[in-house]
């Protein structure tokens, strides 16, 4: 099943929302590659022609080069892939990694902030690894500053640390962590990418990596972060983030902190919080396992989707009418216009209106058919109108 996940992540490209569509179509790589065989895929001209020219060969080979490189593919229905991960808008359906992969099962925390450290951060950072138990694993980057100083701990107090890298784990990034990351692995860490080992870091594959960052775990400290830190996307991609309480709320150097904590965010006095937030995720979870389908309802539905979709034509167009897919048409104003720029858009807010509880972009999709860029595009125009609020990457109506 791996080289047809290669095959899959050199067609459409890593951290493609349609990579996550096509598998929940049609259940597993393998049978995303018939499809295409089949030329039965719901893509783009562009994109079935790139599969066309694509064959087997090429994964195979890709796949030998991981075994020499000693690179491990971790793939999204495996025992060890991060269950929280999974959970997360559009999760990579591969982790490339180096190391010690069963600190993967571990109690993961990530800890991120910003570059230019305080001293009052440099000297928090010490007692939040120590106070942290031998269940436990850290994840974050390599990048300068806190996140730096956060792994350099984890070694000198023998916490488990995972770097997240935004290119393939071939490529030395940041310059200059070569060193590090070497005594990382040394030292029973591990590293992983969900970039193939010779892709090279770009400008949108640092928000890939924090969505990894801030998925992965249960929990997310921010140590520190002023406005616009990239500490704060990180955080954005987090179930149950924490942050830091400021040393001063007046100090630029955390003005993003505050503002998070003002949005929500839980502050920070010691291991204790850090306890209480995963236990409270794991409630949590275990109210969900209770009221979710079985994986074999899971697939059947699937499956069903699939042939439904695959109809002739003909046979769909006759009970469009019936379709719950079926956009409802969108209410005018006294002047006869449309309130909404789309029946789309009112498709998705009216999904949004009807939940019980803040709706995450995944089960809209579920509920309104429509694809995963489409609804993205939808809940970015809404949210930007003031008709929906976006808080952790959850949707309510305002």
């Amino acid at each position: 099943m791996e080289k047809y996940y290669l095959w899959l992540l050199t067609v459409l490209g890593e951290g493609s929302h349609e990579i996550t569509r096509l598998l929940n179509d049609f259940g597993n790589p393998e049978e995303v590659y018939r499809a295409f065989e089949k030329n039965v895929t719901l893509v783009g001209a562009e994109i079935t022609a790139k599969a066309e020219k694509t064959g087997l060969e090429s994964a195979e080979k890709q796949l030998a080069d991981l075994e020499k490189l000693d690179i491990k593919m971790i793939t999204i229905d495996s025992e060890e892939y991060p269950e929280n991960l999974k959970h997360t808008a559009n999760p990579p359906c591969v982790l490339f990694a180096q190391g010690n992969t069963d600190i993967l099962r571990r109690k993961l925390l990530t800890v991120v902030g910003s570059r230019a450290v305080t001293e009052y951060t440099q000297s928090v950072i010490p007692s939040v690894i120590k106070g942290l138990g031998d269940e436990y694993a850290v994840a974050s980057s390599l990048s300068e500053g806190c996140d730096q100083l956060t792994c350099l701990n984890s070694l000198k107090y023998g916490v488990p640390f995972i770097e997240v890298m935004p290119c393939g784990i071939s490529q030395t990034y940041p310059a200059g962590s070569k060193t590090m990351r070497k005594f990382l692995l040394d030292n029973g860490g591990l590293i992983i990418s969900e970039f193939l080992p010779k892709t090279r870091s770009s400008l949108g594959s640092f928000t890939l990596r924090s969505r990894i960052i801030g998925g992965i775990s249960k929990v997310t400290l921010v140590l520190q972060a002023g406005a616009g830190s990239g500490a704060l996307a990180t955080a954005e991609f987090s179930r149950a983030p924490l942050f830091l309480p400021p040393n001063d709320v007046f100090r630029s150097e955390y003005v993003g902190a505050v503002n998070a904590v003002r949005k929500g965010g839980k502050l920070y006095f010691g291991t204790p919080d850090i306890e209480a937030a995963f236990r409270r995720a794991e409630e949590s979870e275990n109210v969900k396992e209770e009221t979710t389908p079985s994986p074999e309802k899971t697939k059947a539905a699937a499956k069903s989707k699939f042939r439904k979709t695959n109809k002739p034509a003909a046979d769909r167009a006759d009970k469009t009418e019936k379709s719950k897919n079926t956009p409802p048409e969108a209410p005018v104003n006294e002047a006869g216009e449309a309130d909404f720029e789309s029946r789309e858009h009112y498709l998705i807010y009216c999904a949004v209106r009807d939940s019980k509880a803040p709706v995450g972009a995944e089960e809209l999709i579920l509920r309104t058919g429509l694809s995963s860029d489409k609804t993205a595009e939808v809940l970015l125009d809404l949210e930007i109108d003031g008709r929906l609020s976006n808080e952790h990457n959850k949707y309510s109506v305002t």
